[in-house]
């Protein structure tokens, strides 16, 4: 568990952190559950139609931004993009690329394209955009093997996959992971690498999606929660019963949920009626009851919508909390499906795995630029200086 104690908090951010502080003390999870049950049921009581959900949705995206004090939404200009050491490997390219989400402050990850086609050395059409977010798998994250096969195969089936960092995590080294605002960098993060996908040439902006399992499941929840513009996603082994505070600050750090009395099924269930397939396992994952306990909330949120079809489950019961090969089998024929992809199979012994010195963005060879800042102090300078125009949600309905 990381320390929720031992760091400075910007003012801005003081009352918010009090409130988390208030409910450090992480309930069991029957008594996590309990509190989960009786908010699903006022839901399912208050929430029966179309209407009512858009007002829900609007709602929950409007407590959640302000507990991440992203509320307003900031500006969102045309992204600054740090690139370097581009690769060709069998059916696609790779690499290294930060984006400045914040004045001086930059998300690590690799860009993997589909391999050029036609004379003109583009790809015949613009093709998908998908957002690879790791979870807390550690040492590598972004870096370890089955995460590398899985952006690769989507280049080859003709997606450009952006795979970042978790903040504090390998090359993102301008802050720790236990930084107060990293449930906020981390959102606000997710939320520019999205616009970055959406602008560029190759990306169909109507045909982009996430996926990620864990930690990046959770990310990828709270990004489709917020943003429209998913019009696809696949966390795995994530939605269950919690609400924040809860597990690792990246998640529970500020008060994302408290004020709408939410949690992770119902704004999993937020995403609706756009495309969600959520991948759930067997003890002792805490997924392990998402089949009775969850799906059923979700499925009639959809059902509500008109769009049954657009959730689906995969419950794994004797598999592990990962992202292994029929995990990775599943999300790649749903999105194939629902961004207009060719199916074709994973042949992960022809995918180049690289080491990390070859993936990393900043290094000694590639120092950050001048103007990075660094340390909790000045990313929090940082955040505070993002321009929040008085604006209604973006991407809100």
């Amino acid at each position: 568990m990381w320390n929720r104690f031992g760091l400075l908090m910007p003012n801005r951010y003081i009352l918010s952190a009090l409130f988390a502080l208030l409910s450090t003390a992480a309930p069991s999870a029957s008594a996590q559950q309990t509190v989960v049950e009786k908010q699903l049921e006022r839901s399912r009581q208050l929430y029966t139609n179309r209407e009512q959900w858009a007002g829900r949705r609007t709602e929950l995206r409007a407590g959640f931004l302000r507990g991440a004090g992203l509320w307003p939404l900031p500006d969102r200009p045309v992204v600054n993009v740090f690139a370097h050491s581009c690769r060709e490997r069998d059916g696609y390219s790779v690499e290294n690329v930060a984006l400045e989400t914040m004045p001086g402050f930059y998300c690590t990850g690799n860009l993997y394209r589909p391999l050029a086609k036609g004379d003109a050395g583009e790809l015949s059409q613009p093709g998908p955009g998908i957002l690879c977010p790791h979870g807390h798998f550690r040492p590598w994250g972004r870096f370890r093997e089955n995460h590398q096969i899985r952006c690769a195969h989507f280049a080859r089936m003709g997606a450009t996959v952006f795979s970042y960092s978790m903040v504090g995590w390998q090359d993102s080294t301008q802050t720790t992971h236990n930084d107060p605002l990293v449930l906020a960098i981390q959102t606000w993060n997710s939320m520019r690498a999205l616009d970055f996908l959406a602008q560029l040439k190759q990306v169909d902006p109507l045909r982009l999606g996430i996926t990620g399992a864990s930690g990046g499941g959770t990310q990828t929840f709270f990004l489709a929660a917020l943003d429209d513009r998913v019009r696809v996603s696949a966390p795995l082994v994530i939605v269950y019963p919690w609400t924040a505070p809860d597990g690792c600050l990246c998640e529970g750090g500020l008060p994302v949920m408290q004020a709408t009395q939410t949690n992770a099924i119902e704004l999993a269930a937020s995403v609706a009626p756009r495309a969600q397939l959520i991948i759930s396992v067997g003890a002792p994952d805490p997924t392990k009851d998402f089949p009775k306990f969850g799906f059923p909330f979700i499925q009639n949120v959809y059902e509500i919508h008109g769009r049954s079809d657009h959730a689906k489950l995969l419950h794994l019961a004797t598999e592990k909390h990962d992202f292994g090969p029929s995990k990775r089998n599943a999300v790649y024929a749903f999105f194939a499906k629902h961004l207009q992809m060719s199916p074709r199979p994973e042949v992960s012994a022809t995918i180049t795995i690289e080491t990390p010195e070859v993936m990393e963005v900043f290094s000694a060879t590639h120092p950050h630029p001048a103007h990075a800042v660094q340390g909790s102090a000045e990313v929090a300078k940082a955040f505070a200086a993002l321009s929040r125009p008085d604006s209604p949600v973006h991407g809100g309905e």
